[in-house]
Formats: structure tokens, C-alpha cells, sequence
């Protein structure tokens, strides 16, 4: 039998006020009602609420000052990774839109950790991609796996901060890699560069491990959106 934990009743806070946050029903730079107001909107006593508040306040949310109303920030520009969480479990068009994003960024910082895997731990780096190649023909194993290289080429390029990005981008990532992966060219493209790295690394060849990531990370927008387009004509 599987037992779901029930529901914190901070958990389910934050997520109804991230969700009218996001629908516009308190847009940005607007004020939430009264303390009062919320808890009998929701349900929820005064502590709840106050915790849940703290944290939105700490993710960049909202702005909390004392005696006066809770207003709600440009979250896309003051907020933190978390924020990414939410936005990925929010509706459909966001959660397209947001992933885009994160490739454009995946685009500028992976081309730099392959490139430092490969030059500082290519052992470690190859015995890795040994084992995932050929790449899996089911597309949720194919996701977590090139999930799990990426992580492990950030580790071991020995900047830290490579990994931590990339962590705040983890429920985003695997809530889309299977539709990504449900497409044969994209797991095509992604075992190529694999047997692409795996070589380059062999060779000390780094400039190429550099050059194939690089064009792997571009290619792999166009991925995503063929998938979308996909999606929008069902």
C-alpha cells in the first residue's frame, strides 16, 4: 500500500498563494488582504500563515514589513532558485516557457564543467558515461540519467557553484525530460554526444569536449521546442 504523507498546512499555503500570485489574482507590486482575510480564505490560523509569509519573504516573493501590508515582489527578478520550483508546477504555459529558459542557461555554464570533468577527473567522468551508453530507449530513464551526467560532470569540474545551479533546476528538469526524451532524434543527439565526450576525453582533446557540449546544449532548445509544437498539435 502506498501512504501519501498528508499535506503540511504550510505547504498548502504557499501553494495557493503562489498559484493566485501566479494568475494575477495579486500581480506584482500589488498587497495581499489582511491576515484576517487570508486565514479565513484558506482555512488556515495566524501561525500558519506567518510561517508561510516568512518563507515566500525569504524565496522573493514578498515583501514583509512590519505595520504595514504584504506586498508582492517582481519574483522573476528578486527571487531565488526556489522560485523555479514553483514555476515548474504551475500551469502548463509557464512551466514551457520557464524550461527554455533554463536551457539558455544550461547553454553558457555546460560547455564550462564538461570541459573541467574532462581535463580533472576524465576517469571518473568516462567510467560514467561508459555506463549510460547506449543511451535507454524509455524515456523517463533516459531523462534521469542525463540528468545524473550533468550533475556528475558539475561535481567534477571543482567549482561547486556549477552544482548548486544546477540543483535548484532538479524538480524543473525531470518534470520535462520525459516529454524531451520521448523524442527518438533527441535521444539520438544525446547518445552521440556521449560517444562524442567519452572520445574527446580519451584524446585530452578538451577544446572538442568544449565545442561538441556547446552544440549539444544549442540543439538541444531546438528539442525542446519540436516537443512543444508537438505538444500543441494534439
Amino acid at each position: 500500500m502506498n501512504w501519501e504523507p498528508p499535506e503540511k498546512p504550510t505547504d498548502f499555503t504557499e501553494k495557493r498563494l503562489i498559484e493566485a500570485i501566479l494568475q494575477g489574482v495579486y500581480p506584482v507590486d500589488s498587497y495581499l488582504p489582511s491576515e484576517r482575510e487570508l486565514c479565513a480564505q484558506l482555512g488556515v490560523t495566524r501561525p500558519t500563515l506567518r510561517e508561510t509569509l516568512q518563507r515566500m519573504r525569504r524565496d522573493g516573493w514578498v515583501e514583509i514589513h512590519q505595520g504595514k501590508p504584504t506586498r508582492v515582489r517582481n519574483y522573476l527578478q528578486e527571487g531565488n532558485l526556489n522560485v523555479l520550483n514553483a514555476l515548474a508546477n504551475a500551469n502548463a504555459q509557464i512551466s514551457l516557457n520557464i524550461v527554455e529558459s533554463l536551457l539558455e542557461t544550461r547553454l553558457l555554464l555546460a560547455p564550462t564543467y564538461f570541459t573541467n570533468a574532462s581535463r580533472l577527473h576524465p576517469t571518473d567522468l568516462t567510467d560514467f558515461l561508459i555506463r549510460i551508453i547506449p543511451i535507454s530507449n524509455e524515456p523517463a530513464q533516459a531523462g534521469l540519467l542525463d540528468w545524473e551526467l550533468h550533475k556528475k560532470a558539475s561535481f567534477l569540474s571543482g567549482n561547486p557553484a556549477f552544482l548548486l545551479i544546477l540543483n535548484g533546476f532538479e524538480q524543473v528538469y525531470l518534470k520535462m525530460a520525459e516529454r524531451y526524451f520521448d523524442q527518438a532524434d533527441a535521444r539520438a543527439a544525446s547518445e552521440f554526444f556521449y560517444r562524442n565526450v567519452l572520445q574527446h576525453t580519451q584524446e585530452q582533446a578538451f577544446d572538442s569536449v568544449f565545442r561538441c557540449t556547446q552544440k549539444m546544449m544549442q540543439d538541444s532548445i531546438q528539442f525542446w521546442r519540436n516537443s512543444i509544437a508537438t505538444l500543441e498539435e494534439l
